[in-house]
């Protein structure tokens, strides 16, 4: 398993140091790995939109704070989870309507960021859908919020993910879809593609934008159909739900 992680904080020597105590607790464990995204303010974290499972805010920031940054995100995924950085407890009753996932004081003691992360990926494990694909000679667990795309090319079928390169599979179209079709998510936008619609970023006309660049056309027959099915989504998440 790969933990996305977000740090949001104007302070880049936070930043910084932040991630190094990350990284250094997964490479002490091995087993899991983690991808690292870095916003000096609110504001940019807001406008890049990307899909991430854990977000580490500073709540005292210049602009808008870590706990109205909270909020945002919260309306966007009920299942983010959120730690607040502060310098002192003072505003942790501010932060509570939220509902973080935990609150720490900087400096971050060592075992309080271990104990955070730990029960981080426990809660993920437990909580994250995944299907088993077959590559190769080998089996992969992928957790669904990592595949952007499903996409069928000639006799081969490739799966995009988030932050990786393409897997070919060896297996169906149809197989893999059949494990996919029931979470609403995903999207057959046309004939050999199926999208992720939480990786969308945009729909215009008949083509539908996804934050990695890629693009794929709606089926020309389904089309209106589908764009009440990406539109209806989009709004669901903006209401913090899903249809």
């Amino acid at each position: 398993m790969q933990l996305s992680i977000a740090i949001v904080d104007d302070v880049r020597e936070e930043r910084e140091k932040l991630a190094a105590a990350i990284q250094h607790w997964f490479d002490q464990g091995g087993e899991h790995g983690v991808s690292f995204s870095f916003f000096e303010s609110a504001e940019d974290m807001i406008a890049d939109g990307r899909p991430i499972q854990m977000a580490f805010l500073d709540i005292c920031m210049a602009g808008m704070n870590g706990i109205e940054l909270a909020r945002r995100l919260r309306a966007l995924d009920e299942k983010l989870l959120i730690v607040f950085l502060s310098s002192s407890r003072e505003f942790a009753f501010d932060a509570f309507p939220v509902h973080p996932f935990d609150y720490l004081v900087k400096p971050c003691p060592e075992a309080d960021l271990a104990r955070v992360l730990g029960e981080a990926l426990r809660v993920l494990n437990m909580t994250e859908r995944g299907i088993d694909v077959r590559v190769a000679r080998a089996v992969h667990h992928i957790p669904l919020s990592r595949i952007v795309a499903l996409v069928a090319q000639g006799h081969n079928v490739e799966l995009h993910l988030d932050g990786d390169e393409p897997l070919r599979l060896i297996m169906t179209f149809a197989e893999i879809e059949s494990q996919l079709a029931a979470d609403p998510r995903f999207l057959l936008c046309n004939r050999g593609v199926l999208v992720n619609m939480d990786h969308a970023l945009s729909l215009s006309g008949d083509t539908l934008r996804m934050q990695d660049g890629s693009r794929y056309a709606l089926r020309t027959r389904s089309r209106k159909e589908l764009t009440a099915r990406f539109t209806q989504y989009q709004l669901s998440r903006l209401k913090g739900g899903r249809p």
